[in-house]
C-alpha cells in the first residue's frame, strides 16, 4: 500500500502567517522559544524591509519571553511605519519595558511624531519611571505651543505622579486662555483631591466655563476638609440663582453638616427655581434642622416645590408618608 506523501514542514514565517487565533498563537510562540535563532533571523528580515510579518510578530509579543519581547518592541518603536511604531508602543505600555525608555523619550520629544506615538510614549515614561520623566510631562502640559490633545494626556499622567511640582503645574492649568486645558486641569484635580489645591478650585468656582465650575465643584465637595466645605459653601451663598440651583445639585452628594446647611438656607430663597432645588436635595438628603423652612414651602405657590418639601419632611420624620399626596 503506498504511503500517504508528507505534509511539507512550515517555516517559522509560513506559521506566523496563520497566528489568528489564541491556540495558534501559543502554538507558534512555543515553537519560538524552542528555535530562538530561527526567530531572531526572520525578525531581523522582517524588520529590514517592508514585511507584512511584522504586525504577525507583534500580534505574540505579550506572550514571548522577556528576551525576545523586548527585541521585538526594540524593533517596532524605531520602525519607519508610523503604525508600527504605536503597535510598539501600545505593546510597550502594556508590558511595562522601561529598557527602552531613551528611544521612547525620543518619539517623546519629536513633534514631527504622530500623536498617537508621542501619546504612548508619555504614558510609557509616566507609568515606568515618572520620577526621571515627570520634568518632560510637567513642560509638555504648560507648553502652549504643543498639541492640545497631547498637553491633555500629559495632564491625565500627572494625576498619577501627585506631588508639590504637579500639583502646581495642574494649578497654573486653570489660568490659562484655552478653555480645554482649563477643564482638564480642573478635572484633574478635582480627581486627585489634594487640600493643597482648595485655593486653586475655590478660584475656578469664578470660571466663565460651565464644565471648569463643576469640576471645581466636585472637587471640593468630595475633599475631607472644612476649609474647602466651607469655601464651597460660601461660594454657593454669594453665587446668582441660576449658580445656586446648579451647585445645589452638585454638592448634595456629599452629606455633611455644612453643605447641607447652606442647602437649608436656599429654601427661603426668592428665586423659585432655587426653592424647588433645594427641596428636591433635602428630600434626597434629609436635614431635620431644616423642618421649619420645609414646613413653609408647603404652602409655597410652585407645585413641586411643595411636592419636594412634603418628601423632605417624611424623611425627617415630620409627617406621615400617608400626607404624600403628590400633585
Amino acid at each position: 500500500m503506498p504511503e500517504k506523501p508528507r505534509q511539507p514542514v512550515k517555516t517559522l514565517s509560513e506559521l506566523l502567517q496563520d497566528s489568528k487565533t489564541s491556540d495558534k498563537r501559543r502554538t507558534i510562540v512555543e515553537y519560538i522559544h524552542h528555535h530562538s535563532d530561527e526567530f531572531e533571523k526572520v525578525l531581523d528580515n522582517s524588520f529590514s524591509r517592508d514585511c507584512d510579518l511584522k504586525d504577525h510578530i507583534l500580534d505574540l509579543v505579550d506572550l514571548l519571553s522577556s528576551t525576545l519581547m523586548i527585541r521585538v518592541i526594540e524593533k517596532a518603536i524605531t520602525d519607519d511605519d508610523s503604525q508600527i511604531r504605536v503597535k510598539g508602543l501600545q505593546a510597550a505600555y502594556r508590558t511595562r519595558v522601561d529598557s527602552v525608555n531613551v528611544q521612547v523619550a525620543h518619539i517623546l520629544t519629536n513633534p514631527e511624531e504622530e500623536f498617537e506615538a508621542r501619546k504612548w510614549a508619555l504614558h510609557i515614561l509616566g507609568s515606568t519611571d515618572p520620577d526621571y520623566y515627570v520634568r518632560k510631562i510637567m513642560r509638555i502640559a504648560r507648553d502652549v505651543s504643543e498639541d492640545v490633545q497631547l498637553r491633555k494626556e500629559a495632564v491625565f499622567a500627572l494625576t498619577k505622579i501627585v506631588n508639590d511640582k504637579t500639583l502646581g503645574t495642574l494649578c497654573m492649568l486653570l489660568g490659562e486662555s484655552s478653555v480645554e486645558m482649563r477643564q482638564a486641569g480642573a478635572w484633574a484635580l478635582s480627581n486627585i483631591g489634594a487640600p493643597e489645591s482648595i485655593i486653586c478650585l475655590l478660584a475656578a468656582l469664578d470660571d466663565e466655563d460651565e464644565s471648569v465650575r463643576d469640576w471645581a465643584t466636585r472637587g471640593l465637595r468630595d475633599m475631607d476638609d472644612a476649609r474647602a466645605l466651607q469655601g464651597l459653601a460660601d461660594a454657593i451663598r454669594s453665587s446668582s440663582p441660576e449658580e445656586q440651583v446648579r451647585m445645589t445639585r452638585i454638592v448634595i452628594e456629599r452629606r455633611s453638616e455644612v453643605i447641607l446647611r447652606v442647602v437649608s438656607e436656599l429654601l427661603s430663597s426668592e428665586d423659585s427655581d432655587v426653592r424647588r432645588t433645594a427641596a428636591w436635595a433635602l428630600s434626597v438628603s434629609p436635614y431635620p434642622p431644616a423642618v421649619p423652612s420645609l414646613k413653609t414651602l408647603l404652602d409655597d405657590q410652585d407645585e413641586q416645590t411643595r411636592d419636594y418639601a412634603r418628601i423632605a419632611l417624611i424623611r425627617s420624620g415630620e409627617l406621615d408618608s400617608t400626607d404624600l399626596k403628590l400633585g
